[in-house]
């Protein structure tokens, strides 16, 4: 009996000291990065999708060359600044297929560049023109998703729409209600912080709520801001850099604001404005790059590369550039004849500007003008 016992026992530690010889040859340590330093999880970092990791550990279990290896190094490489764009040579020579590392290394180009307005030619040639739908005669602001699709909102109700921004057609709409219709109000800019949809009125007033599936009606929070005893409120973007909002004014309401024009900041973690944290800048500025003496705002959006604030006016049919401490940077005019009512503005993944215009009586359109190569 003791020898079947020692038996036993005996196949039990070596099956324990097999299991861990095992976890020790394909685990690691779970502590330690790809370079095998020991590091601590960062709350600002990305975490990977191991959807993507997990298959690539069970192929290599069958693999033996560096096949497969090899394209993630570089990957990796080129996303920690080992390697630039300019290391890859994209010849027949060197590689065999360029249609996956091509758009990688024009994403990574553009990426790198410092885009400003001076990059954009804001010409019909370049730029591509699409109608929307009837439903989007009205279309105001425009927000685009950490998942890169484009939001937009009309003027007096609360219905959000995702518009596939490369043929113009509605992906899906929903709408804030906390009854049977939708919130009825003066909407004026819309902005987008993770999986949080906020829309702006003119009178400052802050609508919260959270994505909804095609015709969901979604549960919302208000907050009143206050600053429309100031300003009249048009356009809504968020600055990550600062975790605030961006409420743009565009006219005056106090004689202490008058010929100037204000970029208010409210805090996202605070709930309210954040303390003499608001942007006063001359209209004058503006005015003194285009024709007339006014520059009227419609729309504002944080440039994704250059951390700068884009701002467009409708009725001057201009856009300008601004740093984040009101430096005005430059002033440009958008071709007349393309632009009816310019309302929303926003930034493709790849830098692409887009613009909404309302309809006027007619098909309103979206706009987008790409990054010119040639700057």
């Amino acid at each position: 009996m003791k020898n079947h016992t020692d038996k036993f026992l005996l196949g039990f530690l070596g099956f324990g000291i097999f299991l861990y010889l095992l976890s020790m040859f394909y685990g690691g340590d779970p502590s330690s990065d790809f370079s095998g330093n020991s590091s601590k999880a960062d709350p600002d970092v990305p975490i990977l999708d191991t959807s993507t990791i997990l298959p690539l550990a069970d192929t290599m279990e069958t693999a033996s060359d560096t096949s497969i290896i090899r394209p993630l190094a570089d990957t990796m490489a080129v996303l920690e600044g080992e390697i630039s764009p300019e290391n890859y040579t994209l010849n027949e020579e060197t590689a065999s297929d360029t249609s996956i590392a091509s758009p990688l290394v024009d994403t990574m180009a553009v990426l790198q560049r410092k885009i400003s307005l001076e990059n954009y030619t804001l010409n019909e040639k370049t730029a591509t023109h699409l109608k929307l739908p009837t439903n989007l005669e009205e279309i105001s602001g425009l927000a685009m998703t950490r998942d890169n699709r484009l939001l937009a909102h009309n003027d007096e109700r609360g219905i959000i729409f995702e518009i596939d921004y490369q043929n113009g057609s509605i992906a899906k709409s929903f709408q804030l209600t906390d009854m049977k219709n939708p919130v009825a109000s003066d909407f004026e800019g819309i902005a987008t912080i993770g999986d949080q949809i906020y829309l702006v009125t003119s009178s400052g007033r802050l609508y919260a709520c959270r994505e909804g599936a095609a015709g969901v009606s979604v549960l919302f929070n208000v907050y009143t801001t206050g600053v429309g005893r100031d300003c009249e409120i048009e356009g809504l973007a968020y600055d990550e850099s600062k975790r605030a909002l961006l409420l743009m004014c565009k006219d005056a309401r106090s004689a202490d604001m008058e010929g100037q024009l204000a970029i208010y900041h409210w805090s996202i973690d605070d709930k309210q404005l954040s303390v003499d944290a608001h942007t006063v800048i001359p209209v004058a500025e503006f005015s003194q790059h285009i024709k007339g003496k006014k520059f009227q705002p419609s729309g504002i959006e944080r440039h994704p590369m250059s951390g700068n604030y884009f701002i467009v006016a409708a009725r001057q049919g201009a856009i300008a550039e601004i740093t984040p401490d009101g430096q005005v940077v430059a002033v440009r005019e958008f071709p007349a004849q393309w632009h009816r009512q310019i309302e929303g503005i926003a930034f493709a993944a790849d830098g692409t500007l887009i613009v909404s215009d309302e309809g006027a009586g007619r098909k309103a359109r979206l706009t987008l003008y790409p990054v010119s190569d040639s700057q």
